[in-house]
C-alpha cells in the first residue's frame, strides 16, 4: 500500500505548479505507525529551501493530495498522511579508486 501511495502523490506533486513544492523530492513513503496513517518523507533537491514553509504549504494542500491517493489506492480507507521533510544533505563527490 505505500508503493501505491508513494506512486500517487509522485504524479500529484508533479502536477502542482507551486515553486516551493517543485524544490523537494518525495523520498519514502512508511506506516506510521501503521496503514491508516502513513509518513511522507521529502528532502529537499537544494540547499536553501525553507523547510517550514514547505512544511506549511503541505498542510495546505493535504485534503486535495489525499484525494489523489483516494484515486489511485485500492483500499476501502485512505491513510492519514503526515509530511516530514528531512534536511539537505549536499552531495558528496568520492571517487572511487
Amino acid at each position: 500500500m505505500c508503493r501505491q501511495v508513494f506512486d500517487a502523490l509522485t504524479y500529484a506533486l508533479a502536477e502542482l505548479e507551486d515553486p516551493l513544492l517543485d524544490e523537494l523530492v518525495l523520498v519514502a513513503v512508511t506506516p506510521a505507525p501503521n496503514a491508516s496513517r502513513v509518513q511522507v518523507t521529502l528532502a529537499p533537491s537544494r540547499a536553501g529551501v525553507d523547510p517550514d514553509a514547505a512544511l506549511a504549504r503541505l498542510a495546505e494542500i493535504a485534503p486535495d493530495l489525499r484525494m489523489e491517493v483516494a484515486a489511485e489506492i485500492t483500499r476501502r480507507r485512505v491513510p492519514e498522511l503526515v509530511f516530514r521533510i528531512t534536511p539537505f544533505a549536499e552531495p558528496t563527490n568520492q571517487q572511487m579508486p
